[in-house]
């Protein structure tokens, strides 16, 4: 049998590739200028991690292995040969090693079994696939788990070389989203190529002061948020564990009352809401509102059937799907609906009805003669007036892709289109007849309708409209720690309010933020992007989503704190949930309601196909 030929190209690289990971395992020995930025990268991921039961370094130089805080230490390597040389180096520091290939990494340990994971120096490498490592690092690691890894950015003085992989900031972030959320960084400065070359060769006294400097600004460029001068980005990152919330929140919807869900399993429907009294211990109780408003529950199945007509989508309540909806066909049978309908409940419903009649092929028929009782109340009634009116708009857009072919639909939604667009105000806010017009939940249900009707129509000349909409949003209603006020009142407003807040016992409105504003403004950002927008939004996504499970002012994740799979429905602005009413003359707030779960659950649908980052 004669020899294989032997492709000595593709060799030689492998040999250079184990050499370079076996190198990286134990450098070798270099200046104070140089060993700069190994201490920098290794002091900036202790620091972040602090003390964890369980670790998982992947493939850190040696020295980042041996200075971890844990109970357990695991390293995983890209070769044998590398592995090997970290044993040899680190020995019983470290409980256990492993290997797999860079190409396809696929880590041997089960999901949620590191409480913390650390990564400097990999995602330099062009032979690694770093969507699929940080894919599996998200697996592995629990939710109130911690991810550190280094990148360098076209900064560094290495860039010149052209052997790694260099990430602008922005690039950077892209690692981490949407399935993390940022939860720090360092940015880490080096001197520019030239300068960075000559004071390598510098006696290592001479080099201590250019180290003292370099340290610094590293500081500086961290505090000051500089991500365009540094030349190393270290980034801290908790994993979003957006699957397991979207089964939580909808296991939560069709969960019986009599277990703290929104299910009545008498009426076969959602109810309206839960209502909820903390304990002492600050721990909520939860029992049935019994009061019934047609506006909720018709929310709650808009997400859920934007859920169920998504790729991520399942028939798993496909039982309770149909039950809610013969309970709405009875009601509309019996001439009750939609006529006690406000627009904010037929927009949904129809929407709803409308995705139903695309899912579930069998009753096609049927909900789409139910949509169009809904829709033909909209259309004799509906003069786009109220804010809330643009959910009837909405809801239209869904039963033209249904029946494209229908003229009056698509008039309507013509018609509500430019009647919208029309009420844009001078701030570049959409201005209609209602004292509620400028709340935040109000623009972005517009936007929601306005965004879905250019998707369906491909009138794209209206997406300026959402995107200063969402503009405005960004910058003058999110917060530092990504939640959104309600309104931006006046400072004369808030200063009288806050004057007659002092003589009551309640808390005024606006010191509330709202899980449910975050979610609303992730949806409109996700039906921008489908309606074929442009502008960067993903970082303003992350936050927003970020404050529910973490960044709320409270340090815990809203949902860990209701306890019934949701999140909780409100934090005050200086991080607390008690039971005092929302003010004096308001209606009480503590509440769970199904609009509310219905935004959430079509967020996390949104963010796990893709729609929006």
């Amino acid at each position: 049998m004669s020899e294989q030929p032997v492709n000595t190209s593709e060799t030689t690289s492998h040999d250079a590739r184990e050499r370079r990971l076996k190198r990286w395992v134990k450098q070798p020995p270099v200046g104070p200028n140089m060993q700069y930025l190994r201490d920098a990268e290794r002091l900036a991921a202790t620091e972040r991690l602090g003390h964890r039961d369980r670790v998982l370094d992947v493939a850190s130089e040696s020295t980042v292995t041996a200075t971890l805080d844990a109970d357990d230490v695991v390293r995983l390597d890209f070769s044998t040969a590398a592995s090997d040389t970290a044993r040899e180096v680190l020995g019983d520091a470290v409980d256990a090693y492993e290997v797999t290939e860079p190409e396809t990494p696929r880590l041997p340990f089960p999901d949620d079994h590191f409480d913390g994971a650390v990564s400097i120096g990999p995602y330099d490498w062009k032979f690694l696939d770093v969507p699929d490592l940080t894919e599996e690092v998200h697996r592995v690691t629990k939710p109130d788990g911690l991810y550190v890894f280094s990148v360098p950015t076209p900064r560094s003085p290495y860039a010149a070389n052209g052997d790694n992989r260099f990430y602008e900031p922005d690039e950077a972030l892209d690692v981490v989203s949407p399935d993390w959320h940022l939860a720090d960084f360092d940015l880490l400065f080096q001197y520019p190529r030239k300068l960075h070359l000559g004071v390598n060769v510098l006696p290592d006294a001479y080099q201590e002061r250019f180290v003292d400097v370099a340290e610094r600004l590293s500081e500086e460029l961290t505090e000051r948020e500089m991500w365009g001068r540094a030349s190393y980005i270290v980034l801290a990152a908790r994993p979003m564990k957006y699957e397991s919330y979207l089964e939580r929140g909808l296991e939560a919807l069709f969960r019986p009352t009599a277990e703290d869900g929104f299910w009545d399993e008498i009426d076969d429907c959602i109810i309206r809401a839960l209502k909820y009294e903390f304990d002492d211990d600050g721990s909520p109780t939860w029992s049935r509102d019994e009061s019934q408003e047609w506006r909720y529950a018709t929310m709650a199945m808009m997400g859920v059937m934007n859920w169920r007509s998504s790729p991520v989508g399942t028939d798993a309540y496909d039982g309770k799907i149909r039950r809610e909806f013969e309970f709405f066909d009875e009601h509309i049978e019996s001439g009750e609906l939609p006529e006690a309908m406000p627009s904010y409940g037929v927009g949904p419903l129809l929407a709803a009805y409308a995705m139903a009649a695309r899912v579930f092929e069998g009753e096609r028929d049927d909900y789409l003669a139910s949509a169009r009782t809904l829709f033909e109340h909209a259309d004799e009634t509906v003069e786009f007036d109220h804010a809330e009116d643009s959910l009837a708009l909405y809801g239209a857009t869904y039963l033209l892709e249904a029946v494209p072919e229908d003229e009056r639909v698509e008039a309507f939604v013509d018609r509500g289109l430019w009647e919208i667009s029309d009420r844009r105000t001078a701030e570049g806010l959409y201005g209609f007849d209602n004292h509620t017009t400028r709340r935040h939940q109000n623009q972005m249900y517009t936007c929601w309708a306005v965004a879905r009707a250019i998707e369906v129509t491909g009138k794209t000349g209206y997406l300026g409209d959402v995107e200063d909409v969402l503009d405005y949003t960004v910058e003058n209603r999110m917060r530092e720690d990504g939640a959104f006020v309600w309104e931006d009142w006046p400072l004369h407003a808030r200063l009288y309010g806050e004057a007659r807040s002092k003589l009551t016992t309640g808390t005024p409105y606006w010191h509330y933020l709202y899980e449910c504003h975050q979610t609303f403004f992730v949806n409109a950002v996700a039906h921008y992007y489908a309606a074929g927008g442009e502008k960067e939004y993903t970082r303003d996504v992350r936050r927003a989503m970020a404050w529910i499970f973490e960044t709320n002012g409270t340090g815990r994740d809203l949902v860990e704190v209701s306890n019934i799979g949701v999140p909780m429905r409100q934090v005050t602005t200086d991080g607390r949930m008690d039971n005092r009413q929302f003010t004096n003359g308001w209606r009480d707030q503590q509440y769970k309601g199904t609009y509310e779960v219905g935004s959430y659950v079509m967020a996390l649908t949104h963010l796990l196909d893709g729609t929006v980052e």
